[in-house]
């Protein structure tokens, strides 16, 4: 007789409602799982004064917080949706803020002095760059986060923030909450609206309970943002060796596109510092327009692999902006010089139209090769002229147009490329301008001398001093003063090749045109130096520096100010103003000027150093 086992079914159905729930449980930890977060873009400057040309300033990290490199032809760049070729033109120093949130609950007590070393290892040459980057340390406390030190750029402000040395907290301390406080500050925080964050959690990884938030949330905040959170893990003496706490600061890593670290491994923060260091300088793009007409861009970058990952930005291109073109086949780039000895006379032609059409007349030109002016160019000549280059480089050299139209808006062409190589001459009919120009000096000198002798003999000859009418010592000298008004325009420095010009006695030949009535002024809200009353600006180039001597606003006892520190050129009916590599940058709005200026409007602030001026227009 069988007897029938009525248990077995139950059986099944309960190891088959536990597998549900095991697989159930697996899928939702897998979900909450933070993957690798997607690259990071962001266009953080443009320019579009000198058209054709288009000026970009970009940033960017990938997945995992590494700085994108916009040479290796990954991203691609678009006009009004449509592809452009582009190229790198350097990099700008925008600087960092790193911000250090300490976490000292009792139990790592005994390495409050490696925290206080790993911090002032970053605040010191070789990582940090003073004037540049910034840094910031808050501690967290049992509510949130306490601040230590406001942002600094200087080593010993942090150095002198160990004075007194940390103290452990003798609670429990909120890590979640402190963290996700620090994400929605950064952004206030930044001296410069421009540069990239960083946040180091220092801390054991525990105490994650919030009221407000998930663990889960914190990384893909950041991520969002596009604040890494860098973790440096502490051990603490009183958890007995478990390292619970290190798992959640790696997955808040690798899930801000952060990099974890132990404090016990004091060369793995070297991994820390190099990531926050590479985000520090913008890559410069430019590209040129294939058709210049005024009005309306929509610049896009994105990663070729990935279209998703996008920056944007719109631009407007003014129509009466002049557009300067050098036309010089490719074919026609390259030459061969025995020797850069002399001077080599090249010839080049140049095409200049306007956006809108219509024609209008150059106050002057020049030739920019290597970044320097080495010729004026006569403008009646600008669609074909020759000019002596005495700077040329064996290898790559640069060559540019810049021009001054009548609106007094100057503008630079795009950069032609022209590789010079060693051996016999061979320079292309299209730059040969009748050979070296050493010989046609030694020509006209031979002509000169023999022009010379020819004078002083027929004087001589004729007695024709006797017959040549003295004017008297009170005489007219309209033709003398004609003579110097003839020579208004002569070289500048490259940053801004153009204005129109007399010589001044202060600054050598540099280019500057003088009005009665002042164009804009400067407001002097805070500087050690007196100076009475509003500085009139009359002049289409103004420089602002520490020493009478070379400026033509002088702060002589701000020792916080370069000796030239800046510069303001008038562009058409505003001013642009320009840093001239000044030891503690220039400020606008709070904002670092970049190397192509920033073009200054009504009520705009500066700082140059601890000088703090107003900007205002007539």
């Amino acid at each position: 007789m069988k007897i029938k086992n009525t248990t077995t079914p139950h059986w099944i159905l309960v190891n088959i409602i536990v597998l549900l729930l095991c697989l159930t449980a697996i899928t939702v930890h897998a979900q909450d799982e933070p993957g690798s977060p997607l690259p990071f873009l962001l266009i953080t400057n443009s320019d579009a004064a000198s058209p054709p040309t288009i000026q970009l300033q970009v940033v960017g990290m990938d997945g995992q917080g590494n700085a994108i490199d916009f040479n290796g032809g990954g991203v691609v760049l678009k006009e009004n949706g449509a592809p452009v070729d582009f190229q790198v033109t350097g990099s700008t120093p925008v600087g960092t803020l790193t911000v250090f949130l300490i976490d000292v609950p009792g139990g790592v007590s005994e390495q409050i002095p490696a925290i206080q070393q790993a911090i002032l290892q970053y605040a010191s040459a070789g990582n940090m760059v003073e004037g540049t980057d910034y840094v910031a340390i808050y501690k967290i406390s049992e509510t949130g986060p306490v601040e230590l030190l406001a942002p600094t750029n200087f080593y010993n402000s942090v150095q002198n923030a160990f004075a007194t040395p940390l103290e452990p907290e003798t609670g429990a301390t909120a890590l979640v909450d402190s963290i996700m406080a620090m994400l929605n500050q950064m952004e206030t925080l930044k001296p410069n609206p421009l540069m990239q964050e960083a946040l180091v959690v220092m801390s054991d990884g525990t105490d994650v309970v919030s009221s407000q938030f998930t663990t889960t949330d914190v990384a893909p905040n950041a991520a969002n943002l596009g604040i890494p959170i860098h973790t440096v893990w502490l051990d603490n003496a009183e958890l007995g060796g478990l390292s619970i706490g290190r798992d959640y600061l790696a997955e808040v890593s690798s899930g801000s596109r952060g990099t974890a670290v132990q404090l016990t491994n004091p060369a793995d923060l070297a991994q820390i510092w190099s990531r926050i260091t590479a985000l520090r300088n913008h890559t410069n793009l430019s590209y040129l327009m294939d058709n210049p007409v005024g009005g309306s861009l929509e610049i896009s970058l994105n990663l070729a692999d990935n279209p998703d990952v996008q920056a944007t930005t719109s631009l407007e291109v003014s129509t009466t902006v002049p557009s300067v073109t050098i036309e010089l086949p490719i074919e026609s780039r390259i030459m061969s010089l025995p020797n850069l000895d002399n001077p080599v006379k090249l010839r080049f032609a140049t095409t200049v139209s306007w956006l809108d059409g219509v024609e209008r007349k150059l106050e002057a030109a020049q030739l920019v090769v290597n970044g320097t002016v080495v010729s004026d160019i006569p403008v009646q000549n600008i669609n074909d002229f020759e000019a002596e280059v005495d700077n040329l480089v064996f290898g790559d050299n640069t060559v540019q147009v810049a021009v001054l139209d009548e609106q007094g808006i100057p503008v630079t062409s795009p950069a032609v490329n022209l590789t010079v190589q060693e051996g016999n001459r061979d320079v292309p009919q299209d730059l040969d301008a009748g050979g070296a120009s050493g010989l046609s000096w030694l020509i006209w000198l031979v002509l000169l001398v023999a022009l010379l002798l020819a004078a002083f003999y027929l004087v001589r000859r004729y007695d024709l001093l006797s017959k040549v009418k003295m004017p008297s010592r009170g005489g007219k000298r309209e033709k003398g003063a004609a003579a110097t008004a003839s020579s208004d325009y002569t070289a500048a420095a490259y940053d801004e090749p153009l204005t129109q010009s007399t010589p001044s006695a202060k600054s050598g030949n540099q280019p500057i045109v003088t009005s009665a009535v002042p164009i804009a002024y400067l407001e002097v809200l805070e500087a050690v130096t007196r100076i009475a009353g509003p500085i009139e600006l009359k002049a289409s180039q103004v420089s602002l520096g520490r020493s009478p001597a070379q400026a033509d606003i002088a702060f002589e006892n701000d020792i916080t100010v370069s000796r030239i520190h800046a510069t303001l050129h008038l562009e058409g009916s505003h001013f642009r103003l320009f840093d001239e590599r000044s030891t503690s940058g220039t400020w606008v709005n709070e904002q670092q000027v970049p190397e192509y200026g920033i073009q200054l409007m009504d009520g705009d602030e500066i700082h140059l150093g601890a000088v703090h001026l107003r900007y205002r227009e007539a």
